[in-house]
C-alpha cells in the first residue's frame, strides 16, 4: 500500500470560525470504494464564506460545499475506484459521495463507482498545474449557459444584447461564454474594484463594464440579463427587470434562499433556481421570463476544458486567479473576508505545496 504520514493537516468549520488543524491519517478508511485526492491548488468560493457565516441553505441532497473546488492527483485509489495512483483530476460537489473538505493536504472521497465515475473529473490538461485555473466553476457556468438556451428556446446567443449583474469570476466567465456565443455584453458591478481587475486583466474592454449606478441608462436594453451575485436581493432583481426588453430573459444563478420570491409577485426564485426552471412575471407593463441553473454534471466539465483547450483566447480563465496563499494562511484569510474587513477580486487559491518564496498575499492591498 502506498505510504502516508501519520498525520496530515486540514481546515475545521466549527460555529462559524475556521481552523487548520492537524489529525491521523486514516488508513483505517482507505477501502476498495475510495479515492484520496492530494490537492495541489484549492480555491475560494463565496459560497464557503456563505457557510461561515451561515447565510446559506445546505441542500439535503448534496449537503455542504465547503472546500469543493481543486485540482490535484489521487494518492489512493480503491480497486473498485475506476481511478489509478497519479491521476490528474478534479471533484464536482454536486455528486453526492462521502467526502472530506477540500481544504486540506488529503481529500478523502468514497461512494460507488458510479459516484466516483461522476464526481472525480480526470483533467486532460497536463499543464493545468502551471497555469492554473479551477474548472468547477466553470463547468457551472458552461451549464448554467447551455440550461439557459434550452429554457428559453433559444439556438444560440449570436446577436443578442445580455446584460450580467456581477462582476465576480463567474459574471466574468457569464461574459465570456455569451461572447463566444456571438453576444454583446456589459456586466454591472456595485463597487469598482471587479470591474477594474476585469478591464486590467484584459477580461472585459472598458464599454463592457459598468457600476450599478449607471445601470439606468440601460432601461429595456438588454435581450437576457444574467442576475450572479453570492446573494440576489430584491434591490438587484428589479435593476435586472429595469434593464430587460420586453420579452426578456432573466436567469438567475446567484445565490437565493428558501421563500425568495420575486419582487411583488409571488414567484419563487429559489425553487426556479434549484430545479432550472421557467416562469413567467409582469413588472411594469412588461412581460419577462424567469430562468435558474444550479450545479453541473461530469459533461460540463468535459466541454469546459474542450471550450478552454480549442478556444484558449476567449477562454483565458487563468487570468482569472489574482491572489496565491498557503494553507496555514487559509484561516486568517478567509476569516477576514467572512467579516467584510478585506476583499479580493479575482479567484484566490491555496497552493498547498509551495516550492518558490514569496511575499505573502495577506499582507498586500486588496
Amino acid at each position: 500500500m502506498t505510504e502516508f504520514p501519520y498525520t496530515y493537516t486540514t481546515a475545521e468549520l466549527v460555529s462559524g470560525t475556521v481552523k487548520v488543524i492537524g489529525k491521523t491519517f486514516p488508513r483505517e478508511t482507505l477501502g476498495e470504494d475510495t479515492v484520496v485526492i492530494r490537492p495541489d491548488y484549492i480555491g475560494i468560493c463565496r459560497a464557503d464564506i456563505k457557510e461561515i457565516i451561515g447565510s446559506r441553505d445546505i441542500p439535503t441532497d448534496r449537503g455542504p460545499l465547503f472546500g469543493h473546488e481543486f485540482v490535484g492527483s489521487v494518492a489512493f485509489a480503491g480497486i473498485q475506484s475506476g481511478f489509478r495512483k497519479g491521476d490528474l483530476v478534479t471533484f464536482n460537489p454536486n455528486i453526492t459521495p462521502v467526502r472530506t473538505t477540500g481544504f486540506a493536504e488529503y481529500v478523502f472521497v468514497h461512494g460507488s463507482s458510479e459516484q466516483l465515475d461522476q464526481a472525480v473529473v480526470r483533467v486532460p490538461e497536463a499543464g493545468i498545474l502551471d497555469s492554473i485555473w479551477m474548472p468547477e466553476p466553470f463547468a457551472c457556468i458552461v451549464h448554467a449557459t447551455k440550461k439557459l438556451l434550452e429554457l428559453a428556446k433559444l439556438r444560440s446567443l449570436d446577436g443578442k444584447r445580455v446584460g450580467i449583474i456581477g462582476a465576480g469570476c463567474s459574471g466574468i466567465m457569464f461574459a465570456m461564454y455569451a461572447k463566444h456565443l456571438g453576444a454583446s455584453v456589459i456586466v454591472f458591478n456595485r463597487g469598482e474594484s471587479r470591474l477594474n481587475f476585469a478591464r486590467d486583466q484584459k477580461l472585459l474592454t472598458e464599454e463592457e463594464i459598468c457600476t450599478l449606478v449607471g445601470v439606468e441608462c440601460h432601461r429595456d436594453a438588454f435581450d437576457v440579463v444574467i442576475v450572479v451575485p453570492t446573494i440576489v436581493t430584491s434591490e438587484l432583481l428589479q435593476n435586472a427587470a429595469n434593464i430587460a426588453t420586453s420579452e426578456g430573459i432573466l436567469h438567475i444563478y446567484g445565490g437565493t434562499r428558501a421563500g425568495d420570491r420575486f419582487p411583488k409577485t409571488q414567484v419563487d426564485i429559489d425553487t426556479i433556481r434549484r430545479h432550472e426552471q421557467l416562469e413567467l412575471v409582469e413588472h411594469q407593463g412588461k412581460r419577462l421570463r424567469i430562468t435558474g441553473a444550479y450545479g453541473c454534471f461530469k459533461e460540463d466539465y468535459e466541454e469546459s476544458f474542450r471550450l478552454h483547450a480549442k478556444h484558449s483566447d476567449s477562454f483565458s480563465l487563468e487570468k482569472l486567479v489574482s491572489t496565491e496563499i498557503e494553507l496555514n494562511e487559509f484561516p486568517r484569510f478567509i476569516m477576514e473576508v467572512a467579516a467584510g474587513t478585506k476583499d479580493y477580486p479575482g479567484k484566490v487559491v491555496i497552493k498547498t505545496n509551495p516550492t518558490e518564496p514569496r511575499a505573502t498575499a495577506l499582507n498586500q492591498q486588496p
